[in-house]
Order: C-alpha cells, then structure tokens, then sequence
C-alpha cells in the first residue's frame, strides 16, 4: 500500500514528536548535563576556530598587502618616487590598528618609513657630508605635512639587518618576537623582498605589529564572564593576554615575555601544562577537555594559531562549565513543558497544513530543473502559505540571479557543461585550436592621463561594454579585461565550425560600435576613442588556472602574445582591423580583405602575412575600393614574391597620388627607399 505524501508527514512528525518528548522526559538531567557539554565543547571548537581565523587572516592580509606593493616597488626608484612610497606605506599603516609602521629599504642604504603611533609620521634616510640622517615629516590624518626635522639615523626594523647576511634567500616571512625599533615594546615583523629593474632582489619591505594590539584583539572574543583566550608559544611565554598586569613585569626588558606560570591566574599555567601533555593532532591542536582546577571546573583547548612564523604560537582557551551548564536545569524542564504543548498543537495544524505542502513542493522542484538548464526566464513564484517555502523560492531567485551575474564572469557554454555535467572544476588544461581577438584605445595612454578617476572609469566601462556586447552576439567568450584591452577567443570550451566567422563579425560590429560611442563622445565633449582590432587563430592552452581555492578560466600561450602584437601594428599601417593569414584563409568568401604586408615575426623566426579586414564581401559601399585593393596587394607582390622592388616602388607612388592618406602605402613606399639606400627593410 502505498500512502500519500500528506499522510507520510503527519505520521512521521507526531511519531518524532512522541518519540522526542518521551526521550526528553526519561533522560534526565545528567543525560542533558552530558549533551550540553558535548555541545559546548563543539561550540568552543568553533569559537576557537573562529578566532584562529580571524587571526591568520589579519596577518595574511598583512602579507597580501606586501606582495602588492612589493610587485608595485620592482624596478622603481626610491629616491625618484619618494613621495609616492612613502603614500603608499602611509596607506599600508592605516589599514589596521595593529601596524603600527611600515617600512621599505634597498642595498644601497636608502630607508623610507611611516608610522602611526605615537606621532603619525614618515622618515626618509639619506646621506649627507658621509653621515646618515634622517628626515623627520609629522603628518595630519590627511597625509598633509605639518612640520618636519633631520637627525642622526637610528635603528631600523630587525628584518633590515637581513638584507646583508641573507639578501639571497630573504623573501616573504615573519620575524619572531622582538623589540620594535620605534617605541621597544614586543612585537613581530612581516617582511618581503623586492626586485630591482634586473630581476634580482633589491631590497625588502615590511610591516610591524606591536603585541599589544593583539592584547585588545582578543578581548573581543569572550565566551562568557570567567573565559580567557590567550596566545602561548612553544616556549610557553605569554604573547598576547587579556588580563592585566603581569607579576615582575615592572624592571623586565621591553622585549621579553613573561612566562605562563608568571600569570596570576595561576590555575592558567596549571591548565596550560596539563594540556601540553594532551594527546595532539599533527597540526599541534587537542580536542576540548574538562579539567578540574583550583577555581572550579574548566573547558580547556589548545589550536596552533599560524604556520607563518618561525615558532609556533597557539590559541590557548579557557571557559568556566557554569558558562555552558548554567541554563540545562531550566532548560530541561521548560523543553519537556514546551514538547508537549508543541505536540497537542501540531498533530491538529498538521492535518490541516500537510495537504498544501505537496503544491508548492512540486512547483519548486520544477524551478530548480529549470534553474539547472539555465531558463532563468521561465521560473515562476511559488504560491505557499508558509515561509520555509516562500524563502526557498526566494534563495532559488537569488541563485537565478547570481548565475545570471556569474555568466558575466565565465563563458556561458562553460557554466552549462558544468551544470550539465554536474562535475566539480578542477584546475588543469588542455591544447586545442582558438581564434582570438584583442581589442585595444589608441592613444589611450596620453588620453586617460587627461581625464579624472571617474570620467576614465565611465570612458573604459563604455568602450568594454561595446566590445562585450558584439563578442557576446557572436559566441565569443570574454577572456579578461587589462586596462585598455579585452581579450576574447572562439572555440572552447565547445567549438563551432563558423568560429573564424563569428570572430571577424564581432571585428566588424565592435568598430561600427566604437565609431558610434566616438561621436556620442564628442557631442558629451569628451575625447573621441579609436580602436585596433586584432585576430588571430593558432592552437593555445585553454582551461583553468589559479589554485584550488581560487581559480579562472583563460586561454594563455605565445597566440596571444602574437594577436597582441597584431592589434597594435595598426598604429603603424594606419588601419583598424589586421588579422593573420590563418582567418583570411578561412573566410576569403565571406569578407572583402586586403593583403597590408609581410613582416617578420615579433619573438620568434618566421615572416607573417598580415592582412586587413575590410567588411563583408557583399558590402555595396566597398565595391569601388576592391580594385584599390587589388592594385596594392598587385604591388606588394612584386615586392615580395617576383623581388622586383624598383617596380613595386612605382605601382605604390601611383597609389598614394589617388590615395595620399593611406598610411600603408606611405609605410611600404619608406620601407622600400630604406631598403634601395642599405638600409633595413
């Protein structure tokens, strides 16, 4: 006999509920004691987790933001761009209130620093008369100088005494606890190296981080009054504590940290070396236990905090069991009291709310497949009277939703193969055939030094927009967006047999769209915008790259070097849209082209024909201009095929007197005179 899912429900939930109040009732309160604990235990795991985390992230953070600004330092001059790093490390200090300075020195000597406390500043080192000074600027929040000093140099950062012993080998790391070189309090010192222009390491950057910022840091993690987290060391000295002075700390060098057993909660050292005897996993963490030590009861854990530093440090916590246990008592009465009040009441909504679960169950089963296929269009709402159901169909809305942006950030085709085929993206790629297209401004460099942040920004996201759209009407799929360039190729993850088609009507789209967005430019007096196209087919590796928490996919190889290189030799021919031989090979047919020149390869050995895309074969506007074109491509190869330069030279002349603006014929003229003299070609 089969029953009906309404009749399923309502048996199945007054049995759990009598099964619940019964177990509930019969438990009593050690069973619940024990359960609570449990729990509590989990959710100090958790808390400890939390803030181990939240930790490691301030200090990968710190690390993140040195990779930057040390990729950002390569090859630059300090002392020609002095101001401009000692912005940049200004900015590095105002991220958190744990930097308390940041640094950046070379081989030569040269030292720049911020700081933030106890007078926010910066300080320049220099050399004057064989002396080193150092030149002190007090600064408001604004960066603005207020008032400035020179003085003999003092000490720098510890990690700047590595530049000489271990210059080779320094790169990203931290220091261990040591006395900072402004104020001698404790604290740690994330550094980095940099390169110089030849690739070598040059010099290294860096941050310090005073302990005692850590001290407040952990005060906003509390699990209840009587709680303590604290971060011990392998050596078991106290680095970061929440609870006050510490005994003999009067007399004690700045530097020095005290020992656990110094703490006068004494039962913390107690805790601390029972724990160190605790069985641990190989990460130096131990599960929650409970100890009975001199104030009472304790649950106890111990997690290694980071792997970035030379010593291990731990999160060492410590919560009173009448923090966890204080409300089972109550709780257990008040649970058997609600769980039957609950029962008598849902066994009658039960019968009469079960039945209407079935319609909008059903109506949200048919908008996930619909979701899975990628239908956005055609989810409908879910009629239902309950909110489970109602936020469930708003979660399906918002996951429409998000796909649909995510669709903005991968090929389409790929986020259907990886729904389709309901397979996790793994990193890894493979060598297959791409046509590929490289757009670019001209004169986009001097243009965007002219213009604010905001009227560059609203100038780059118009011109991508165009660009987007004509790829995205013909299949194509958005590569990355870097600065003035969008990079866009055919072929993966599916491929189509009119791909060299597609790629060459987006050429022609996407300069018809860019000469439109130029006059619509002018009349907002803004500057106007030229493009250069560039296209090219060759076999690339296309797939997913980064890393296992963070990856993208993107087509990479020496074909997009080589299509880069193609869309800015327009500037020299003067045209808009050059392609290699490969897409005029293929689509001879369909598009009227010319035949521009024979160059040498940019990077490697080889000549390249370069060829223009004119329009489409059946343009009527571009019939007068085919016998142009045939007359100049004629010309070229007498140059190149039949080697008669002296005749190529005179066809060319006859050219440029009817077209004297073409800048290729004027191009191929020069190159021929230079040849004709000894020089190059």
């Amino acid at each position: 006999m089969r029953l009906g899912f309404s009749t399923v429900v309502q048996v199945l939930f007054i049995t759990m509920m009598i099964i619940t109040v019964t177990v509930v009732a019969a438990s009593g309160y050690n069973h619940a004691r024990s359960g609570v604990v449990d729990v509590g235990t989990q959710v100090i795991d958790g808390v400890q987790e939390e803030a181990r985390q939240r930790l490691v992230e301030r200090y990968a953070e710190v690390g993140d933001s040195l990779a930057l600004l040390a990729v950002a330092l390569s090859g630059m001059d300090l002392d020609e761009h002095r101001d401009r790093i000692l912005r940049s490390l200004w900015e590095l200090t105002q991220q958190s209130s744990l930097h308390q300075a940041a640094f950046i020195a070379d081989l030569e000597g040269r030292f720049l620093e911020a700081r933030s406390l106890p007078n926010p500043a910066t300080r320049f080192v220099l050399t004057q008369d064989s002396e080193q000074v150092e030149e002190w600027i007090y600064r408001d929040p604004d960066f603005a100088a207020m008032a400035s000093l020179q003085k003999p140099a003092t000490d720098r950062p510890l990690a700047i005494q590595r530049l000489s012993s271990e210059m080779d080998t320094v790169n990203a790391g931290f220091s261990g606890v040591h006395p900072l070189s402004l104020s001698g309090e404790p604290g740690v010192t994330v550094s980095r190296s940099f390169a110089g222009p030849n690739g070598v390491v040059a010099g290294v950057i860096g941050v310090e981080i005073p302990l005692a910022g850590l001290d407040t840091l952990l005060s906003a993690y509390s699990f209840g009054e009587g709680s303590t987290l604290l971060i011990i060391n392998a050596a078991d000295k106290v680095i970061a504590h929440p609870l006050g002075q510490v005994p003999g700390r009067v007399g004690r060098d700045p530097g020095e940290l005290p020992q656990v057993t110094e703490l006068r909660q004494r039962w913390i050292g107690q805790a601390w070396a029972q724990m160190r005897m605790q069985e641990a996993d190989a990460q130096g963490n131990s599960r929650v236990v409970l100890l009975d030590l001199e104030p009472g009861q304790y649950l106890v854990q111990k997690k290694r905090l980071t792997e970035h530093l030379d010593e291990d440090w731990y999160l060492f916590l410590m919560v009173p069991d009448h923090v966890v246990l204080a409300g089972v008592s109550r709780g257990l009465h008040t649970s058997v009291t609600l769980a039957l009040i609950m029962m008598i009441v849902a066994a009658y909504v039960i019968f009469v709310t079960a039945g209407q679960l079935t319609r909008p169950l059903r109506q949200m089963v048919d908008n996930a497949r619909l979701l899975e296929q990628l239908r956005f269009g055609e989810l409908k709402p879910v009629e239902a009277h309950f909110n489970e159901f109602r936020t469930l169909d708003r979660s399906l809305s918002q996951m429409a939703a998000s796909l649909m942006a995510f669709k903005r950030y991968v090929p389409t085709a790929l986020l259907q193969r990886l729904l389709s085929e309901k397979q996790d993206a793994t990193l890894g790629a493979e060598s297959r055939p791409l046509v590929l297209l490289n757009t670019g401004i001209n004169r986009f460099t001097k243009v965007g030094a002219q213009m604010g942040a905001e009227e560059q920004a609203d100038y780059l996201t118009r011109y991508q927009g165009e660009i987007f759209e004509a790829v995205h009407r013909n299949g194509g799929s958005i590569d990355k967006f870097i600065d003035d360039r969008v990079i866009a190729f055919w072929g993966a993850p599916d491929a189509a047999s009119n791909d060299v088609y597609r790629a060459c009507a987006a050429a022609l789209e996407c300069q018809a769209a860019i000469h439109q967005l130029s006059q619509t430019l002018r009349w907002e007096n803004h500057p106007a915008m030229g493009v250069r196209i560039g296209l090219h087919r060759d076999v690339c590796m296309v797939g997913n790259f980064g890393s296992e928490d963070r990856m993208f996919y993107s087509v990479v190889g020496g074909a997009v070097s080589v299509n880069f290189w193609l869309s800015n030799l327009n500037k020299r021919y003067g045209t808009t849209i050059l392609a290699s031989h490969a897409i005029r090979e293929d689509t001879a047919r369909d598009f009227i082209w010319r035949w521009v020149d024979r160059v040498g390869m940019f990077d490697r050995d080889g000549i390249l024909d370069v060829h223009e895309l004119c329009g489409y074969a059946d343009d009527t506007a571009l019939i007068a201009r085919r016998d142009y074109i045939s007359r100049y491509e004629a010309a070229l190869a007498l140059r190149f095929v039949e080697q008669d330069s002296d005749a190529a030279l005179d066809r060319f002349y006859t050219l440029q007197e009817q077209y004297p603006d073409d800048v290729a014929v004027a191009w191929q003229i020069d190159c021929i005179r230079k040849a004709g003299e000894g020089g190059e070609a």
